[in-house]
């Protein structure tokens, strides 16, 4: 299967996560702080859940937290988002010998 480049939105997107590194955001709170519509994010965040999405040093889970509702203490803190992604803030780069080394952004 062919890799398809991104879209100018889907960098912005990326490059957002990119400077909040390590931080996760459900891709509501992710579309509000980038104000932008939802349904664009929850798309690239099903593509980051993949293998090659991790390789490049970016993470997405179902119901995963999120640092939006978590900041806004005990009350919000325990609502789930349906699909959560954050930057990891390194790159796997493969090496000869078939393993992974990280490396910074």
């Amino acid at each position: 299967m062919e890799a398809m480049p991104l879209s100018p939105e889907e960098m912005w997107a990326l490059q957002f996560l990119d400077r909040h590194s390590g931080d996760w955001y459900c891709t509501r709170c992710w579309a509000d702080a980038m104000r932008t519509a939802v349904r664009p994010l929850y798309r690239l965040s099903v593509l980051m859940g993949t293998d090659q999405a991790l390789l490049a040093g970016y993470e997405a889970k179902a119901d995963g937290p999120c640092k939006v509702h978590e900041a806004k203490g005990p009350r919000a803190g325990g609502v789930r988002g349906t699909r959560c992604v954050r930057s990891l803030g390194k790159v796997a780069v493969p090496r000869n010998d078939g393993a992974a080394k990280e490396v910074g952004r």
